[in-house]
């Protein structure tokens, strides 16, 4: 379910001005794309001036880059504390699951422009966010390697990995807001398909 926005929610009017034109940004961009959406049409839904809109940001390229790198990065930090604090490969799998499940249903807006709008992104703008995204599919991949390696994984393929991560990545599509009570069954559900596709059976 793709978000709508709502410039009286408490979740924007509450914020930075700063912040609140990227949120802002970020619904409108997940609900009509990111071409269709003028900087009129953005200003009059934060409740911000054309001129306060250019204060903090210089173009629409910025919004868009901001998103998708600012989730990105957060998403690849995040990963890397997994894999420093959890040694046991499934456990870490596991947790990389659920981590990335509830960045996209907390962040549903933000994660679908990441996951949908990166080619609106000019270069070199572009290839950077590219970047992100391959070091944090980099992570997946060496654990997949690791347990591959500890007799615990099939042996590693990389089709196997983008087939997992497409799996989690698309939920952006029916994940549905305001229903936290389905994310661990969902959870639960997406680490069983992880588990069955990737572990060594006795």
């Amino acid at each position: 379910m793709t978000p709508t926005l709502d410039a009286s929610s408490p979740s924007l009017t509450d914020l930075h001005p700063r912040d609140r034109l990227l949120k802002g940004a970020a619904r409108l961009f997940a609900a009509r794309g990111y071409h269709a959406v003028g900087m009129t049409e953005l200003g009059e839904a934060v409740g911000l001036s054309r001129g306060a809109i250019y204060h903090h940001i210089e173009s629409k390229q910025d919004m868009l880059d901001e998103i998708c790198s600012r989730y990105m990065s957060e998403l690849g930090a995040a990963a890397l504390e997994v894999v420093r604090d959890e040694p046991a490969p499934l456990a870490r799998l596991k947790r990389l699951g659920e981590q990335l499940v509830r960045a996209i249903f907390d962040n549903q807006a933000e994660l679908t422009v990441c996951f949908r709008e990166i080619q609106s992104l000019e270069e070199p703008r572009r290839a950077h966010v590219l970047a992100l995204h391959a070091a944090y599919e980099k992570v997946w991949k060496s654990v997949l390697i690791e347990g591959a390696d500890a007799g615990v994984f099939k042996p590693y393929s990389g089709i196997r990995l983008k087939a997992l991560l497409g799996m989690f990545y698309y939920s952006y599509i029916w994940l549905q807001q305001g229903k936290p009570e389905t994310i661990p069954s969902i959870t639960a559900m997406f680490n069983e398909i992880v588990a069955d596709t990737v572990c060594v059976r006795a």
